[in-house]
C-alpha cells in the first residue's frame, strides 16, 4: 500500500510539472491539474482505487496530447500500460476538429476497457466544466451540441464500468437541465454556480492579445489587417505593437484596447482574430482578469 501511495504522489508531482502553465478554457480559469485530479478521483471512486496504474493513467491522460512529454518518456516514468492507455485517449492534433471528433467516437468501442474507463471519467469532468465554466463565447446551443457528442462517445464505449457510466448518465441529464433552464448545476449533491467573465463597475476596457502563436515576424500588413478587423466591429480602439515572452520565447505581438459594454462582441472579435491570423488562441484581459479564446472554439 505504501508503494502505491508513493507512486501516486510521484505521478501527481510529474503531472503538476508537465501541466504547470496550463489552465482550463472557461471563465474560472482553473489550473489544469484540477481537471486531471478530478478524472483520477472519478476513476478511483468507480473502481475501488486498487489499480494504481489505472489511476496514474487517468492523471496522465492529456500529457502526450497537451505537453512536450513523449510516449517514450512516459513509459520510462510509469511503464508501458500507462502509456498505452494515454495514447489510446490522445487525439491527433494535426487533424481538423470535426475529424478528431469522428475518429474519437469511431475508435471508442475498440479501446481496451481500462482506456474506456479513463475516457468516460474525462468526459464527465469535461461536461461539468462546460456547464459550470464554459469556454468564452459558447452559447447554450453549442453546449447542448457538445453534450450530444459526449453522449454519442460514451454510448460507443459502454460496458467498461457500469458505475462510471451511471455517473455519466446522471451528469449528462443534470447538465442538459442546467443549460436549458439557465440554472446552477448539481455536482455530487452540491449546487455549483455558473461562472462568467464579468466586470460590473463602470464601462469595461478589454485588452485583446494577438499572441503570435505561430512565432512569425509581424509586418505592417498584419497591423493594417488587425486595424481592419477591429474597425469592422468597434467605433474605436487602440492598437499597439509589443514584445512578449510566451512558452519561454520572446516574440513580437499585437494588442488592441477596446472600450465597450458588450462582452460577447469582444469574444466574437477574438474568435475572428483566431481565424484571420491563424492563431491557436487569442487572449482577453478585462478587470484584472485574463481568459483565452481558442481556435477550436470558433465553431
Amino acid at each position: 500500500m505504501s508503494q502505491n501511495i508513493t507512486e501516486l504522489t510521484r505521478a501527481l508531482a510529474y503531472a503538476a510539472r508537465a501541466h504547470a502553465n496550463q489552465r482550463r478554457k472557461g471563465a474560472a480559469q482553473e489550473p489544469y491539474i484540477n481537471h486531471l485530479i478530478e478524472v483520477m478521483d472519478l476513476v478511483a471512486g468507480a473502481t475501488g482505487g486498487e489499480d494504481t496504474e489505472l489511476l496514474i493513467a487517468a492523471l496522465m491522460h492529456d500529457v502526450i496530447e497537451d505537453t512536450a512529454i513523449t510516449a517514450e518518456e512516459l513509459t520510462d516514468a510509469f511503464g508501458p500500460r500507462v502509456t498505452r492507455i494515454v495514447q489510446a485517449n490522445s487525439d491527433d492534433m494535426t487533424l481538423p476538429k470535426a475529424e478528431r471528433k469522428r475518429q474519437r467516437i469511431a475508435n471508442m468501442a475498440h479501446k481496451a476497457a481500462d482506456a474506456r474507463i479513463v475516457k468516460i471519467a474525462d468526459v464527465i469532468s469535461n461536461v461539468r466544466a462546460v456547464v459550470i465554466s464554459g469556454p468564452a463565447g459558447w452559447t447554450a446551443e453549442w453546449k447542448l451540441n457538445y453534450l450530444k457528442g459526449c453522449r454519442d462517445l460514451v454510448d460507443a464505449g459502454r460496458g467498461a464500468n457500469a458505475t462510471l457510466e451511471a455517473i455519466f448518465d446522471a451528469t449528462a441529464n443534470e447538465a442538459e437541465r442546467a443549460i436549458l433552464e439557465e440554472d446552477d448545476m448539481a455536482i455530487e449533491g452540491r449546487r455549483e454556480a455558473v461562472r462568467h467573465l464579468d466586470n460590473a463597475i463602470g464601462q469595461s476596457v478589454f485588452r485583446v492579445y494577438l499572441a503570435n502563436t505561430t512565432k512569425r515576424d509581424l509586418t505592417r500588413a498584419d497591423l493594417e489587417q488587425l486595424a481592419k478587423v477591429s474597425a469592422e466591429r468597434f467605433p474605436s480602439c487602440t492598437i499597439e505593437q509589443a514584445d512578449a515572452i510566451f512558452d519561454g520565447e520572446l516574440r513580437p505581438i499585437l494588442t488592441a484596447r477596446i472600450r465597450t459594454d458588450n462582452q460577447d462582441a469582444v469574444v466574437a472579435y477574438a474568435q475572428a482574430l483566431c481565424l484571420v491570423f491563424d492563431q491557436d488562441f487569442v487572449g482577453i484581459e478585462v478587470g484584472g482578469r485574463y481568459i483565452r479564446v481558442y481556435a477550436d472554439d470558433t465553431g
